[in-house]
């Protein structure tokens, strides 16, 4: 992997965070990348732009402010080259900007407004220019849910329908992205449900944890289960594709991370099983006849760090021979602290070359001590950006703050995954 270069020293609690938004863009000679910073005026996205031919960054353009550290980018880009940013929400309207000129992220069109309560946008480009987001939508009174909105071209946004509907109330967290099958019609979903009836602390809730899978054979105008059973929507739990499912009373909590799809169409997600004390890895991938295959990754660490707690908060995607490529958080959880932030942090790569049956790994990056090295964001295909054979990464080397307003100065990280 090549060396990582600084993007910023001035990064928010969650700069690169939220995996399933993407923040990197590659097209004609050019990689945009979009990032939480917090100067000291408070939360700000920022953007800056490498030249493949000049090997030269831009300096930083601020976008605009975000409300909180999850108020971070999602980035998409059109047939025509035209740049789409969705930022700035935590249980408020989401803002859009579209480029002002092809591939050129230096200056932005004005700013509109969409949306009640949204958090956590996914942004895709469809074959005629149509934008595709999916959202958490929050409510007071009844379960929350994942929406799906769409911006036909010269079109406003508009809600499109609500997919996803939790069981319980209070609060819920859908941790969904979405990706292209190959034809750049078909769209999966893939999904980490989270109830928590209750909240105490970060430390203290209970919670229901279920991940799942979604497909559109339609660019999002309906959804099925993956062998094409119809979905009423919105889908609950006990009505979708359930990958596995538990609750924090049975010690489990699952985590995951973003879907990618392989050359041949096949959905890869990576999850894990997080206990007290350390965490499993695995990527699903579906069975032919039904089913998932699920292959535990842990195995495949170094050595030295095969009893550490790996967890799968991380990026997957494709490299230019079809191979998958998977980053994520590894970290020592024997001292009985929480894993947000933990300390020990670093991240690991995992490598295939059968197609994700057996892999190779290593550590990534250098950190300080003491400082965590986390929330690895790949670029991944989002309908028209140009993923090089060896994709980027963005990540966040710092602590994690002790609340959604803290203004911290982590420092960004941009890699090459070669």
């Amino acid at each position: 992997m090549s060396d990582p270069f600084l993007l910023s020293s001035s990064g928010s609690g969650r700069a690169t965070a939220y995996i399933e938004s993407n923040k990197i863009i590659t097209a004609k000679g050019k990689t945009h990348v979009a990032w939480l910073d917090t100067p000291s005026e408070g939360f700000r996205v920022k953007m800056r732009c490498l030249d493949h031919a000049t090997n030269h960054w831009s300096d930083e353009v601020t976008i605009g402010e975000a409300i909180d550290n999850h108020g971070g980018p999602s980035l998409t880009i059109d047939g025509e080259g035209y740049l789409h940013i969705v930022y700035f929400s935590h249980h408020h309207p989401f803002r859009y900007h579209r480029s002002v000129r092809p591939n050129d992220s230096s200056e932005w069109g004005l700013m509109e407004q969409f949306g009640l309560d949204l958090t956590y946008p996914t942004l895709l480009c469809a074959k005629d220019g149509t934008l595709i987001l999916s959202a958490r939508r929050s409510h007071n009174d009844k379960p929350w849910e994942l929406e799906v909105w769409k911006k036909a071209p010269g079109a406003e946004w508009a809600r499109h329908s609500t997919i996803l509907r939790s069981d319980r109330m209070n609060y819920s967290q859908y941790a969904a992205s979405m990706v292209w099958g190959p034809d750049h019609k078909t769209l999966y979903l893939g999904y980490r449900m989270s109830q928590i009836p209750h909240i105490v602390s970060l430390e203290n809730m209970f919670s229901y944890t279920a991940l799942g899978c979604m497909l559109s054979p339609d660019e999002g105008e309906t959804w099925t289960k993956l062998d094409g059973s119809p979905l009423k929507l919105p889908a609950v739990e006990a009505t979708s594709d359930i990958i596995m499912s538990t609750d924090s009373g049975q010690g489990r909590v699952i985590e995951s991370g973003a879907i990618a799809i392989s050359p041949d169409g096949v959905p890869f997600i990576g999850y894990s099983v997080r206990m007290d004390n350390s965490s499993e890895g695995y990527l699903a991938t579906p069975l032919p006849s039904g089913g998932w295959k699920h292959i535990h990754l842990n195995r495949f660490l170094p050595k030295e760090n095969r009893d550490e707690a790996l967890i799968m908060s991380g990026g997957i995607t494709f490299n230019g021979k079809g191979q998958p490529v998977i980053v994520a958080p590894l970290l020592n959880l024997e001292d009985g602290k929480s894993y947000w932030g933990h300390t020990s942090t670093k991240l690991v790569r995992f490598d295939s070359e059968d197609g994700g049956h057996t892999f190779t790994s290593e550590l990534v990056g250098g950190r300080e001590a003491d400082q965590p090295q986390w929330m690895p964001s790949i670029e991944r295909p989002t309908g028209f950006n140009d993923v090089p054979d060896n994709p980027s990464m963005i990540f966040t080397d710092g602590g994690r703050g002790a609340g959604c307003d803290d203004v911290l100065k982590n420092k960004v990280f941009w890699t090459v995954l070669d």
